[in-house]
């Protein structure tokens, strides 16, 4: 009985010292899972903290890069140029449509506002802006995060050089449950965005359910972690773990990101082991004390190296495999580890490509092609080539988006090919490229955009239809055209201006041109201001009629005083004006002051007809013709007194419309002239449909006119024509008294010309006229 009771004490010792180390075991595992698992968040957390930092900064090179392309924009210049906040609200409209941007805003050089796509928020145009545009002051951009009326934005605020600073435009995207969605999808961590408020948080976005949310935005601010720590907190009835990280420029109080790890979710896979140790520890005790054997070797090895694996994901190094020990639950979650370390380096790769490269042709972006030009420059000779198609808008409207799409990736296609290994092609935005030429001379360059162009010239076959292309190119050459990366593409973008302009197809940048670039952008900004400032003013250069010798009419000739260049030169300004969409309120500037002087003079007794030059763009203003009966019904002038010159070029850009304008404008009363006829190649079928009542031969036929040259027999033959056809003829540009003989001889109508009297003032005119009248009389 006693070795009964020595074996029951030893079994009992036995199966009471292996329950024991089966408890203590259970105990270990339990304590080293919850350990381990509380430490992979963690350390999931700190990587899902570098992540955040990639993806949000990635985020923000691309809406950096946006910004510049808006900043870089001619159109958008010369809008802000104008001071007109209707037009840089469009300009703005338009870009932020094209790039999917949620706010847009045109600040003043000195930061006042301009215009925005969110038109008067308090929010875009008080104070909110102050923070950003510092930062921006400071550094020369600024990237902040900025919540406005209950919403988070993302913005990137630039200057607008031209050359000098004209301006600052920011570009905005909504940081909103989608952004947040994006980073949860990216890393399997949820992402909040919230600032302190009163009683709670004010939570902006979430990619929380909805309890979780509400319970977030419930929690008092001194339940949230500091610095880089990480606490557990509860939301509604689960765990998290939460680290809190502040944005840029979010202002006060401070706006945070709140990455959020659920400790619950996390514990979740292991709620199975445990049951199945629990299993194990009712099996016989020999046994027992071989599972435990075999479990703890099973555990603690796995967990280790799955924390050493983890330490090396937080470190940014995804090089080394995560080993996979079995098939149980210890493996499967050493497994799912691998592959989430897989898929984040995946990611990661994913979005620096995105950042640096075009998502519709796959070829190096703005921002890569820029950092290659700047490594290029460094070690030898390189050229810029910049590309754009002609004609692309009307591919997009005619053919649709999506054809244009298959254009440009075909496009890509095509210079990738046409290109030498080693140089770099890279899309820049719309249907604008940018090829890098390494270790070339200018004449290899220029040969080398010649065989680009005749590629891109090809026949498109595509699988709707076959299109022939045609594109401009522009060159600039490193070091002969500049020596920084700025500099080059600028002046290559002028040699691409002058290629498009000129029709040439090929360019290479004239030194000088950015010069006249930069003189063109201030000029066209000042030319908005030059009315008000009182800078513009008129000439009068006298018309004599041959038959009795008299001053019959005068020409309106505008001048242009500006305040720091001095004299500016029509040739100059008026092109200028008409690109920039100026020249409307010019002429109707010419118009009404020159009916004003004629009202002076006819009340003095001096009765002048008074012609005033219209522009091809002016027969586009279908107002036009109102404004001129409004002009002479202020100013009591007899509608016969008014001559509207336009040039022949003008009316043949599209002489339906500009018939049509000219018969309104006939109907008003005003005689009609067309001007520098026989430079326009109009028909003569063309010319009879014009309701006009003179016309005037060019300068250049008068000028240097012999009695047996080839321009006396073409100004000989004009003013038959004209005379056959019932209209008075004009010749401009008499200079000598060889060419006046001969247009008296010619029967000419009328002339003009510094023979007789250069633009004179006013004043001078009449006191002109009063002394040819007494020489002639």
């Amino acid at each position: 009985m006693m070795k009964l009771r020595l074996h029951g004490r030893i079994v009992a010792l036995l199966i009471g010292l292996v329950l024991a180390a089966q408890l203590a075991t259970f105990a270990v595992v339990h304590l080293a899972t919850e350990r381990s698992v509380r430490a992979q968040l963690s350390e999931e957390l700190a990587v899902g903290e570098r992540v955040w930092r990639r993806f949000h900064e990635a985020r923000g090179e691309q809406l950096l890069e946006t910004a510049l392309v808006l900043a870089d924009d001619f159109g958008l210049k010369a809008a802000v140029a104008s001071g007109d906040p209707a037009t840089v609200e469009s300009a703005l409209r338009n870009h932020a449509s094209r790039v999917g941007a949620d706010a847009a805003v045109m600040l003043g050089p000195d930061g006042r506002w301009l215009a925005g796509l969110q038109g008067d928020s308090p929010g875009w145009r008080g104070d909110g802006l102050a923070a950003p545009l510092a930062a921006a002051e400071a550094e020369g951009f600024s990237l902040s995060a900025l919540p406005v009326e209950g919403r988070l934005y993302q913005l990137a605020l630039i200057p607008v050089m031209a050359p000098n600073r004209i301006g600052w435009v920011g570009i905005g995207t909504a940081v909103d449950g989608a952004y947040a969605g994006d980073f949860q999808a990216l890393t399997g961590l949820d992402a909040s965005f919230a600032r302190d408020g009163a009683g709670g948080l004010d939570v902006f976005a979430s990619s929380l359910s909805g309890p979780a949310r509400e319970s977030l935005a419930q929690l008092s601010p001194a339940q949230l972690p500091t610095g880089e720590a990480v606490r557990d907190v509860a939301l509604g009835e689960e765990h998290w773990f939460v680290l809190a990280l502040p944005m840029s420029g979010s202002g006060e109080p401070p706006v945070r990101v709140l990455l959020q790890g659920s400790l619950d979710q996390a514990m979740a896979p292991y709620a199975t082991l445990k049951t199945r140790i629990l299993w194990l520890s009712g099996l016989a005790a020999a046994l027992a004390l071989l599972v435990a054997g075999f479990l703890g070797r099973g555990i603690s090895r796995p967990v280790v190296e799955l924390a050493e694996a983890a330490q090396r994901v937080q470190d940014g190094d995804y090089s080394r495999p995560i080993a996979v020990h079995g098939q149980d639950e210890i493996g499967r979650l050493a497994a799912a580890f691998g592959h989430m370390q897989q898929g984040i380096a995946a990611r990661e790769q994913r979005i620096l490509h995105q950042a640096h490269h075009d998502g519709l042709t796959g070829l190096p972006n703005r921002s890569l092609a820029r950092e290659r030009l700047d490594a290029a420059l460094g070690s030898a000779r390189v050229a810029v080539l910049m590309l754009d198609l002609d004609r692309f808008k009307e591919i997009n409207d005619t053919l649709g988006h999506g054809f244009g799409d298959q254009v440009l990736e075909e496009v890509g296609k095509r210079l990738r090919q046409a290109v030498r290994p080693g140089d770099l092609v890279a899309r820049l935005g719309g249907d604008e490229f940018m090829v890098l030429m390494h270790d070339v001379d200018a004449d290899f360059a220029a040969s080398r955009a010649r065989l680009l162009l005749e590629q891109l010239r090809k026949p498109l076959d595509l699988p709707s239809t076959r299109i022939n292309l045609d594109a401009s190119l522009g060159l600039a050459l490193h070091p002969d055209h500049g020596d920084d990366a700025q500099t080059l593409l600028r002046r290559a973008d002028i040699a691409l201006y002058d290629a498009k302009q000129n029709r040439s197809g090929v360019a290479v940048y004239t030194q000088g041109r950015d010069e006249v670039h930069l003189r063109q952008l201030a000029l066209v900004g000042d030319l908005r201001q030059s009315i008000a400032r009182g800078q513009l003013s008129l000439r009068f250069q006298p018309k004599v009629d041959l038959a009795t010798r008299r001053v019959a009419h005068v020409e309106a000739l505008l001048r242009w005083q500006h305040h720091t260049l001095g004299p500016v030169s029509p040739d100059e300004f008026i092109p200028l004006s008409e690109r920039s969409g100026f020249v409307h309120e010019i002429t109707r500037f010419v118009l009404d002051t020159a009916l004003a002087q004629n009202a002076r003079w006819r009340t003095g007794g001096v009765d002048l007809g008074v012609a005033v030059n219209l522009s091809a763009m002016d027969l586009m203003d279908a107002d036009l013709p109102d404004f001129v009966q409004a002009c002479l019904r202020q100013h009591q002038v007899p509608p016969h007194r008014l001559i509207l010159e336009v040039t022949e070029g003008a009316l043949m850009r599209d002489v339906d419309y500009a018939i049509r304008m000219l018969h309104r404008l006939r109907a008003g009363g005003v005689r009609l002239s067309i001007d520098d006829f026989g430079t326009g190649y109009s028909s003569l079928a063309q010319l009879k449909r014009m309701p006009v009542d003179e016309i005037k031969i060019d300068k250049s036929f008068v000028m240097h006119m012999t009695e047996e040259s080839d321009d006396a027999v073409i100004v000989r033959s004009t003013i038959e024509l004209g005379h056959n056809m019932g209209l008075k003829v004009i010749a401009e540009g008499v200079e000598t008294d060889v060419s006046l003989g001969l247009l008296s001889r010619y029967r000419c109508d009328m002339v003009q010309g510094y023979f007789f009297s250069p633009p004179l003032e006013a004043g001078p005119l009449l006191e002109w006229c009063r002394r040819y009248s007494e020489a002639t009389a």
